[in-house]
């Protein structure tokens, strides 16, 4: 065989060592020190309400924190009254964001967060766009 026939059978092989390795980086939990801070309303409350079971319990006039870890929002579904503040923390090592409906946050890193003020009652179904499985659900009741 020559050479260049032996150097284009290692391409492929180079391709996919190059995906797994960029694969493994996505779900990685190391926890760096980078952070960054949206807000698109700002928050006057600290007070969280959230409960154990993966859904949030009803809450008026807080702030609720949703937490980004694990590639996934935890909880994974809550119910807030209008007038609720929602926090969104970036507790993983890789970058997310906040979208559906009326949330649109930009992509926000280790530390950081994303705050959104319920203003009328209704379901948000939301999704980290970075991570496509990565869903929740927001119910904002009256």
């Amino acid at each position: 065989m020559t050479s260049s026939l032996v150097h284009m059978k290692r391409i492929p092989l180079l391709l996919l060592a190059l995906v797994a390795l960029a694969a493994a980086g996505c779900g990685s939990s190391n926890n760096s020190s980078s952070s960054s801070s949206s807000s698109s309303t700002p928050a006057t409350t600290t007070s969280s309400s959230s409960t154990s079971g993966g859904t949030a319990a009803p809450s008026s006039g807080k702030t609720l924190t949703i937490d980004m870890k694990n590639i996934q929002f935890s909880p994974k579904d809550a119910t807030v009254k209008v007038g609720t503040t929602i926090k969104w923390v970036n507790q993983d090592s890789v970058p997310h964001n906040v979208t559906g409906g009326p949330l649109h946050s930009p992509t926000f890193s280790n530390g950081g967060s994303f705050t959104y003020k319920a203003t009328k009652a209704g379901k948000i179904s939301y999704v980290c766009t970075i991570h496509p499985g990565m869903t929740a659900t927001l119910n904002v009741t009256s």
